[in-house]
């Protein structure tokens, strides 16, 4: 493993500014997007965070603000599925221990 994340690092090196962050941004998206199935495929309400923030970002000449915004707002939008998901998982369990209890 360490050598595959090695490898990804020195390619990740050699790539622009405007390159590293697109990966970021990329990825981040992924998991806001992985985050939040997690939550639907047990029925657990949630939300993405979506703000204009974002959009900012479609723009080929966006700031290092308009990429730490929307960083930001991918960052509060994975915090707040994973909260949902313990929360909603607590909730599970507390269901299936009250049912066993009957």
């Amino acid at each position: 493993m360490n050598e595959d994340i090695n490898e990804y690092m020195t390619f990740f090196k050699e790539q622009t500014l405007k390159e590293k962050q697109s990966i970021i941004y990329e990825q981040l998206q992924m998991l806001a997007g992985f985050t939040n199935n997690l939550c639907k495929e047990l029925n657990i309400s949630n939300e993405p965070i979506l703000n204009r923030e974002l959009l900012d970002l479609k723009n080929d000449n966006y700031t290092e603000d308009d990429f730490a915004e929307a960083i930001i707002v991918l960052i509060n939008s994975i915090q707040n599925s994973v909260c949902d998901y313990s929360n909603g998982i607590s909730d599970l369990l507390d269901k299936i221990d009250n049912y066993q209890g009957n």
